[in-house]
């Protein structure tokens, strides 16, 4: 794919209709190159999905073998984070031009990066919350209860400035010259002043991607709550309403599902990487608007 498409000063809208004019254009392309790594994603993740279904043949299963039910689900967890960061790697391959290896060891460090960020901004707000709780004097609830307006101005605002980071692990993936922590304070600015657009872009792309994804999980949610149902008369002593096979169609379902959304999160995907190249030429455009050559100020200076 030509990097100048990438490059190009787009509004949001125009980068979310960029998304998907390039999906749709393109999408038996994405899906031959992606399609391996998505369907073990979503057969690992099925398999996940009814192994930790509330079934009493399963839970009797993990109680015999309990080794191998805490094993399976172990691998199945590894294989879905390898799945997707094999299936992320495919698709950034199709706009980078870099190597499949390169992406996917770009988009591990990214992940692990991420963790770190999040460990280190949980761990800040773990901190101030014990220490409003010792101060206050109440229960954790309570300090909630309490300080309801507070905890959502709190949220509201935490949301905000970790939007930038849409912008720096979308440039993080694309040039390879990028350096994650290096650059973060850098780049973390540039976000800051493309804050708007980045959260005009981020909300309603994730509002269309949202309301898709809804529609795609209604058919595993309303199976789900068949079986919250069935749990809870079976424990006021009514017989299971469920058959057998209900594990098996739940997974079965999860799979169907994990891999349609997947495909939906990918226009969000390119949403953002649009994204990310408007606000690239948009800081080549101030630039070059603000460096003169010599040729026109002398020109401008000595015109007659």
């Amino acid at each position: 794919m030509e990097k100048e498409l990438i490059y190009k000063s787009r509004s949001f809208s125009s980068c979310i209709l960029a998304a998907y004019k390039l999906l749709s254009e393109n999408m038996k392309s994405i899906i031959r190159c992606t399609w391996l790594p998505v369907v073990l994603l979503g057969l690992f993740g099925g398999v996940c999905m009814a192994l930790n279904v509330h079934n009493e043949r399963i839970i009797q299963a993990g109680i015999a073998h309990t080794g191998i039910y805490i094993a399976a689900v172990l691998c199945s967890s590894i294989a879905i984070i390898a799945c997707s960061l094999w299936a992320t790697s495919r698709l950034m391959s199709l706009f980078n031009e870099e190597p499949r290896r390169w992406n996917f060891v770009r988009i591990l460090k990214l992940w692990l990066n991420a963790f770190v960020i999040c460990l280190i901004i949980g761990g800040v707000l773990a901190l101030l919350f014990v220490a409003a709780v010792k101060i206050l004097k109440c229960s954790p609830m309570m300090f909630i209860v309490d300080n309801w307006l507070a905890v959502l101005a709190l949220v509201v605002i935490i949301g905000l400035l970790l939007l930038p980071l849409n912008y720096i692990c979308m440039r993080y993936l694309f040039d390879r010259k990028a350096r994650f922590w290096k650059d973060l304070p850098k780049t973390y600015l540039t976000g800051l002043r493309h804050l708007s657009f980045i959260f005009l872009t981020a909300l309603i792309c994730g509002i269309i991607v949202g309301i898709i994804a809804l529609i795609i999980y209604l058919p595993l949610m309303i199976l789900l709550t068949a079986n919250t149902m069935s749990t809870i008369g079976m424990i006021s002593g009514d017989p299971s309403g469920i058959p057998g096979y209900f594990p098996l169609l739940i997974g079965a379902t999860s799979c169907v599902v994990i891999l349609l959304v997947w495909y939906v999160s990918a226009f969000q995907f390119i949403t953002y990487l649009f994204m990310y190249g408007s606000i690239e030429k948009q800081r080549e455009e101030r630039r070059n608007t603000a460096i003169i050559p010599t040729e026109d100020i002398n020109e401008t200076l000595y015109r007659p």
